[in-house]
């Protein structure tokens, strides 16, 4: 199943931290959640939505390696404005949720997404 990711800002009571709207209409149908962005790397899928509650710069440079359509900061987490700036350049939509990783995942999946997973 698919979903967009401004359905998926509702589904989750998401705050975006990126401006960009047109962002919003792109279609998501698969997750990967981790905090360790070595295992997004070795076991995560192109295309994919990233959940975690990592905020630094790394998590930009796995999404741009891994072509990743989008990421959502869990636990209300929040990147500082540099990294926001530089998501905006990129064309990544960032969102932030003030649930925690196991409900986001928990969530997404009863709303039809899977994980993304090299399998």
């Amino acid at each position: 199943m698919k979903m967009t990711i401004e359905e998926i800002v509702k589904i989750l009571d998401c705050t975006k931290l990126t401006r960009d709207e047109d962002l919003l209409v792109r279609d998501i149908s698969l997750c990967f959640a981790s905090d360790l962005m070595s295992d997004v790397l070795r076991f995560g899928k192109a295309e994919t939505l990233l959940l975690t509650g990592i905020t630094n710069n790394q998590v930009l440079q796995v999404a741009e390696i891994m072509d990743l359509k989008g990421i959502i900061f869990v636990r209300g987490k929040k990147p500082d404005e540099n990294i926001i700036k530089k998501a905006e350049e990129r064309k990544l939509p960032l969102l932030t949720t003030n649930k925690s990783l196991f409900d986001t995942c928990g969530i997404l999946y009863q709303n039809g997404l899977r994980e993304g997973v090299k399998i």
